[in-house]
């Protein structure tokens, strides 16, 4: 009985071990990602018109390829993360953890176009000035008023939905992981109201957006450090 249990609880260790590997990079990457935007912020501010847009990325150096590169590295690390924990929850509400892992395809392109874009077309475009300066605009991520921004954010809220949906399944599912649950969905639900802030065009309501960042950067510490200790 002893060898039949510890052989089946196994592939549930190794499993679990894996997942909390996987969110624990996306958390490192997710840091670096904060650490990246709040230096670009103070070294080249933040773009507020179409002009600043422009100019935000007159110098394509190191450090901003480095960012962005670092921005995909993101994504598909949280697409991975959420596809495993589709795998964990998908026995225990068959129908909710495929209504949630059904929005991940949308989030992973929205969101890999915008970053990549940054470090592809943007300095294509830049390339092409002054005759590029009215798309140029359009594709800086870091500008609010682009196009490339509302998509990354409309990327994110589209996560929102896989987040709230997998985080009451954690809440609900294991008390050490009610904690990440909590999170996870309260991240989802400000990524939500931070794209109806974009559409209304409410800033404080927008900010929501960057306070579901935080959420979901927060949540991926208890997340892998209970699946990694039950790994």
């Amino acid at each position: 009985m002893t060898t039949q249990a510890s052989t089946s609880e196994r592939p549930i260790g190794t499993r679990n071990a894996l997942l909390g590997t996987i969110a624990l990079i996306c958390l490192i990457v997710t840091a670096v990602w904060v650490l990246l935007l709040i230096y670009l912020a103070s070294t080249r501010g933040s773009p507020e018109t179409a002009a600043q847009a422009v100019a935000y990325v007159a110098n394509l150096d190191i450090l901003f390829y480095l960012t962005y590169g670092n921005a995909a590295v993101i994504t598909l690390s949280a697409t991975t993360l959420f596809a495993g924990l589709y795998i964990v929850l998908r026995d225990d509400a068959p129908l909710w953890a495929a209504m949630g892992v059904a929005f991940l395809p949308v989030y992973s392109l929205l969101t890999l176009f915008s970053y990549v874009s940054q470090i592809t077309l943007v300095p294509r475009l830049v390339a092409l000035q002054p005759e590029s300066d009215v798309l140029l605009a359009q594709m800086v991520q870091a500008w609010s008023g682009s196009a490339v921004n509302v998509l990354n954010n409309l990327g994110y809220a589209v996560l929102g939905i896989p987040s709230i949906v997998f985080g009451v399944l954690l809440a609900t599912r294991d008390i050490s992981l009610r904690l990440a649950g909590i999170l996870l969905a309260l991240s989802g639900i400000a990524s939500l109201v931070g794209m109806g802030g974009i559409v209304v065009q409410n800033a404080v309501l927008s900010g929501g957006s960057v306070a579901g960042g935080l959420l979901f950067l927060a949540a991926l510490v208890p997340l892998s450090v209970v699946l990694l200790r039950e790994g």
